[in-house]
Order: C-alpha cells, then sequence, then structure tokens
C-alpha cells in the first residue's frame, strides 16, 4: 500500500476510536439546570453541604410537623442514597421539629441546627452519634430562629437569627451562644419577619456576608462585616442589592467561589444570582431543572448552595415552602458553573 494511503487509513482509524470513546467531561453550557436527587418525604429540604465524595441534605426546615428530621448523604457522582441520619435528640418545647442549615467544622463532624434545640454535632458514624454542641436562649415562634451557621478560620461558630436580627457567636468547642452583632437592618420586613438569613466567611479577607430575606422596602440584600472581635454598626455595609421591582427576590443561602464571586439562592423569585468580587450582579440562573425520560422540574424557592467541583455545579435545595404543596418539587438540583467553591470550614 502506498505510504500516503497507509497514513490515511491510521488517521481515519484512529478518529473512528476517538469518536466512540465515551467523553470524559460531560458538555453542558454554563447555566444550565438537572435534577440531582429527589428528597422523599416529609420533604423542604434546606441545608446542603459537601464533604469527599458525598453530599448531605437536611430537613424538613418547616414549621407546623412533627415528624422526625434527618440529614441524608448522597453520592456526588452515582447520586444514590447512601445514607440516612436521623435526628435522635429530643426538642424539649414542643410537638414540632426541624432543620435548617447545616455546616462541616474543623473536626470534620457535622453541625446542624435544630431550631428547637440548638446546634447538634453529628459525627455520621454508624452508631449516628449525635450531642448538643450549644443551646440557644429562646426557642423558635418566640421570636427567635435560629436559620444558618458558618465556621471562622480559628472554630468560631456564627449563627444567624432570622426573627431577632443578630449574629450569634459560639466558641470553639462549643457551650452557650453569646451575641456577636446586632443592628436593625438585620431585621426582616413586618409582615414577612425574615431578616438576616445566610452566612459565609471569606477567611482570606476576614469578611462575612450575610443575607436579609426581606427588608422593609420589600427588597433583599447582601451585607457585610469585617470579621473582627466587637463590629460596631459602622462597621456593617451593603455589599449588593436585589431589587423588588420584578418580585420579591428574598436572598436566602449563599456560597462563596474562590474568585471571589458570590452565588445567591433567590427564593422569592426560585432563581440564582451570581455577583462580582465588587458587589455587582453578572449572571442570574433560571430553572426549570431537566429530569430523566424529558421530564423537568421547576425550581421552586431555592434554600441553600454547596459546591460539586467534581462535576464543575452548584448543587442547590428545592425547598418549595412558599409554593402549594408538592412533594414532587422536594429535591436537590444542580447548574454548571465555571467556578470552584472555596473550602469549607
Amino acid at each position: 500500500m502506498h505510504v500516503a494511503a497507509v497514513l490515511r487509513a491510521a488517521f481515519v482509524s484512529l478518529f473512528l476510536v476517538a469518536s466512540a470513546a465515551p467523553s470524559t467531561a460531560e458538555e453542558r453550557p454554563t447555566g444550565s439546570s438537572q435534577v440531582f436527587a429527589a428528597t422523599p418525604s416529609p420533604g423542604f429540604p434546606e441545608g446542603i453541604a459537601v464533604r469527599g465524595n458525598r453530599v448531605y441534605v437536611a430537613g424538613p426546615a418547616t414549621f407546623g410537623l412533627n415528624t422526625v428530621p434527618a440529614v441524608l448523604a448522597y453520592d456526588l457522582k452515582s447520586k444514590a442514597l447512601v445514607g440516612t441520619y436521623p435526628i435522635t435528640i429530643a426538642n424539649p418545647y414542643a410537638q414540632q421539629r426541624a432543620l435548617s442549615c447545616i455546616a462541616f467544622g474543623p473536626d470534620g463532624k457535622l453541625y446542624v441546627i435544630e431550631p428547637f434545640v440548638g446546634v447538634i454535632r453529628m459525627d455520621l458514624n454508624a452508631a449516628n452519634t449525635q450531642e448538643v454542641y450549644a443551646p440557644f436562649p429562646a426557642p423558635p415562634l418566640t421570636g427567635a430562629l435560629p436559620n444558618d451557621l458558618a465556621f471562622d478560620g480559628v472554630g468560631n461558630l456564627y449563627v444567624t437569627d432570622s426573627f431577632q436580627g443578630l449574629i450569634y457567636r459560639i466558641p470553639a468547642g462549643g457551650g452557650a451562644p453569646a451575641v456577636w452583632f446586632q443592628d436593625p437592618r438585620l431585621l426582616g420586613n413586618p409582615a414577612f419577619p425574615f431578616g438576616v438569613n445566610g452566612i459565609r466567611i471569606d477567611k482570606k479577607a476576614a469578611t462575612m456576608y450575610v443575607t436579609v430575606t426581606v427588608r422593609a422596602d420589600f427588597s433583599g440584600a447582601v451585607l457585610r462585616l469585617p470579621l473582627v472581635d466587637a463590629p460596631t454598626a459602622g462597621d456593617l455595609s451593603e455589599f449588593h442589592v436585589f431589587s423588588p421591582l420584578t418580585g420579591l427576590p428574598g436572598p436566602d443561602g449563599i456560597a462563596l467561589a474562590k474568585n471571589g464571586r458570590i452565588y445567591v439562592a433567590l427564593a422569592g423569585t426560585s432563581q440564582v444570582a451570581v455577583l462580582s468580587p465588587e458587589g455587582a450582579e453578572i449572571a442570574r440562573f433560571n430553572g426549570p431543572a431537566q429530569g430523566p425520560n424529558g421530564s423537568t422540574l421547576p425550581w421552586a424557592n431555592p434554600a441553600n448552595i454547596a459546591f460539586n467541583d467534581l462535576a464543575g455545579t452548584i448543587l442547590v435545595t428545592n425547598h418549595a415552602s412558599l409554593v402549594p404543596y408538592d412533594p414532587a418539587l422536594f429535591a436537590v438540583f444542580d447548574v454548571k458553573v465555571e467556578d470552584k467553591g472555596v473550602s469549607l470550614p
């Protein structure tokens, strides 16, 4: 065979082999959304955190249910439910139980907010070992609502209280919470009293970011504070304001990217906004999420966000608390992004 013919035959053979080989990276456009996993009854998923090859989801985050809340573990690659960790610590106040947000601590254990109990520390082992890490001074429905949590670089834990407009600090090792910062700008609207809500800490910049879900004018905001021992009112500044002119934005959970961008779950408009390091909105993502067999999942009041760097996505809890009750809406969906998440804690 002529040399040129041999080269052409070899090229064609290599092309056919390459074409038949499966792609090593999923080809998805930025902003595209897919269903990651359904969350079983009682639903209302809120907290979410990624560690190793698993993602952990907590719920239900709603009032009026006397059901056993739990943390669910899913495999990041197979998306299969691989573990269930029911909360075993009894609620001392009422026949209601709930779980809101979760975060891993420097010790590798999972910290969860049970609003009627406090912060619970979980080992996530076969024995489902749990303990109260920090009790709260007042139960929900009496003017308090502990909501989200974040660790700083030395192990202090900060917890937002959406109804009281304040941020607690719990010392490393646990114990009684102390009010670290309180300000009227952290309070919600009297008609919808969800004030300070999501919280994340940029350890390199020693800066805390928090969301205020519904302000007096029905706008929502991301505010920031320096991570100092005793911040003052003058230290609180606006990072970004979400206008209510096109609907109640309702910013909820937030996640920080390594490049300084901030991802914000907009529970009111059922979207995810992306903010630049300077605070400008540079993108906004919408549903629905694509499901199996051509099905779709409407985005319904997304609550919290965690980066899945393995897949180049963010994972978002579909809380579905502000829409007519529909168990089919309780799920986790993902969104293809260009960023990686900061290490937590």
